[in-house]
């Protein structure tokens, strides 16, 4: 035990018992070799703009990196004392924000790491893709060191304390995973280039003309193309960009707001009188409405690609102006449901479709009730051991005939299905609950076959046969006899001076 009055210290902090004293410890810090930073210089090269706000560089392709911006990088490890760059090997990271990075293979490349011998390199080569707006380019010192050493295991996959810390592989927080081949941690410093000016994507190209985003995860602005809403639900807004006539679609989006959307109109001067604009109030979005952009965060939900957390300007529709710019559905049917059109069903994800001349089941013949035990659930394949017990069996027999229903799926989902192309056709779900309540598909002046069915469609990757549900928006979209009504009018309510 320490006498009254004893002094100590212990990495420089001073410990006082009994009365006071005093304790100091001069620490030499090499501050020509700590790392303060990474200098990154990037150029094209073609030796071309790099972009400006006014003047943007075309979006690169976000699913081929041959067709990226080329780039060439000098990196340079920056001293904390101001002196230059540490003399000193390192591997570091080289990533970018947005977008996505390929470096060109070559000795001192590993994946997205280069070495920087002496702290230096010139002449990365790279390639840029799924870039959009201001775009940096990263260099980090993640402390990530490939495995280049022929024949033997990485330090962080060997079993040993490699640089004495007490700690080992997966458990040594200097292991980023099982590939490194050091188990000291990065400095985490960092440096960004000069930024790289892209246009925006436009609702095809953020859909990416696949099933999935190139840009899930990513906060993306849309504000290229003429944007109209062609639904609104209780939780979010259907666009479509109605200046994208290639004819590749893709260029549909549902935008989720949580809640109905609403926002204080973003008018012009001319503008002023029409209803919507005159109040400058909060309105709610309404079908016809248009989207001056519309900004979010891209996600995949069970495979439906959806914009969250949104944000947007919003044009309201003036009927005294135009007609509703809502373009005509997109026709659906058997031949494109089963995969073989001349597009494919992930081109249609959030537009407004149509399917003619559809079926609907028999109640007296078509009806299922595969809960068995009567516990109000329907047992799913166990896709682990492929076990399917007889209420799974009932269940996906039923799923593969177009007109059966199993009931416990409707109590629960509200979904029936239509077959689409007669005899021999394709089954596909309609939910109609929620947005036309007052329509029961089972009611017995409800006819068997209905000329028309109209809505937007949406992507369950968990629905079966086929991931796809059309949900129509009102009784107008539920077609008995004849022709449906255009878009312009279906669906369509013009604003009244009583809404807020």
């Amino acid at each position: 035990m320490s006498r009254p009055g004893a002094r100590w210290c212990r990495g420089g902090v001073v410990v006082l018992i009994g009365m006071a004293a005093a304790c100091q410890q001069d620490v030499v810090r090499p501050w020509n070799q700590e790392v303060a930073g990474i200098r990154v210089s990037v150029r094209r090269v073609d030796d071309g703009s790099l972009g400006s706000p006014t003047e943007p560089l075309p979006m690169p392709d976000p699913s081929d990196v041959t067709r990226g911006l080329r780039l060439v990088l000098d990196l340079e490890v920056q001293a904390a004392d101001g002196s230059g760059r540490v003399q000193a090997d390192r591997w570091v990271r080289v990533s970018a924000r947005p977008g996505k990075v390929t470096l060109v293979p070559g000795t001192g490349v590993g994946g997205n790491d280069v070495l920087l011998e002496g702290g230096h390199r010139e002449g990365i080569e790279m390639v840029l893709t799924a870039a959009f707006g201001t775009t940096h380019v990263w260099a980090t010192d993640v402390g990530f060191v490939p495995r280049t050493r022929i024949g033997q295991v990485a330090a962080c996959s060997n079993g040993q304390d490699d640089d004495g810390d007490g700690l080992i592989d997966g458990g040594d927080p200097g292991c980023l995973d099982g590939t490194d081949d050091s188990e000291d941690a990065g400095s985490g410093a960092a440096g960004v280039s000069v930024p790289i000016q892209f246009q925006n994507p436009s609702l095809a190209e953020v859909q990416g003309f696949a099933s999935q985003s190139p840009f899930a995860g990513e906060n993306v602005t849309v504000e290229r193309g003429d944007l109209v809403v062609t639904r609104v639900t209780s939780d979010g807004m259907y666009v479509t960009d109605i200046a994208d006539t290639a004819g590749r679609g893709y260029n549909h989006l549902f935008v989720f707001s949580f809640n109905t959307p609403t926002s204080i109109p973003d008018c012009q001067e001319d503008e002023q009188e029409s209803l919507a604009c005159s109040t400058q109030q909060s309105i709610v979005v309404r079908p016809c409405d248009r989207l001056a952009m519309v900004q979010g965060i891209l996600s995949e939900f069970y495979g439906f690609t959806e914009m969250n957390f949104p944000t947007w300007r919003l044009v309201p529709w003036d009927p005294a102006r135009d007609v509703c710019p809502i373009p005509e559905p997109a026709p659906l049917d058997a031949t494109t449901l089963n995969g073989k059109g001349s597009l494919p069903m992930e081109a249609l994800e959030a537009a407004l479709v149509r399917v003619r001349d559809v079926d609907l089941p028999d109640p007296d013949r078509d009806f299922v009730n595969c809960d068995q035990n009567g516990d109000g659930a329907v047992n799913f394949r166990d896709y682990g051991t492929n076990t399917c017990d007889s209420e799974c069996q009932c269940r996906e027999s039923c799923d593969a005939n177009p007109l059966c229903l199993e009931l416990t799926q409707y109590h629960d989902y509200g979904q029936w299905p239509v077959r689409v192309g007669g005899p021999g056709g394709v089954k596909l779900w309609v939910s109609s609950r929620d947005s036309v309540p007052s329509f029961d598909p089972f009611d017995p002046t409800v006819p068997r076959h209905l000329s028309a069915v109209t809505g937007t469609l949406r992507n369950l990757s968990f629905l079966k046969p086929k991931p796809w549900i059309l949900e129509p928006r009102c009784e107008d979209d539920l077609t008995r006899e004849g022709d449906p009504p255009s878009a312009a009018t279906a669906c369509v309510r013009v604003r009244t001076t009583e809404e807020p």
